[in-house]
C-alpha cells in the first residue's frame, strides 16, 4: 500500500478493510518519515506493532 493511500484509509470516516498478513487491522497511525504504520488485529487492540507500509493490502470487493 501507498502512503497516500494509508493516510486516506487512516482518516476516512467509514471502516475500510485492510489486512496484514491476511488479518484484518486498523491503522493507528501513519508515520510517514519511514514509511510505516502502527497497526493492531481488529480482535486484538492491545496488540501493536509497527510495519512497512508495503505490507498491508486493502480489501477490495470483487
Amino acid at each position: 500500500m501507498n502512503k497516500e493511500r494509508a493516510k486516506e484509509i487512516f482518516h476516512a470516516p467509514e471502516m475500510i478493510e485492510v489486512t496484514h498478513d491476511e488479518r484484518p487491522i486498523y491503522i493507528d497511525e501513519v508515520i510517514e518519515r519511514n514509511e510505516t504504520a502502527r497497526i493492531h488485529p481488529i480482535d486484538q487492540p492491545n496488540i501493536i506493532q509497527e510495519v512497512p507500509l508495503y505490507e498491508l493490502k486493502e480489501s477490495k470487493d470483487d
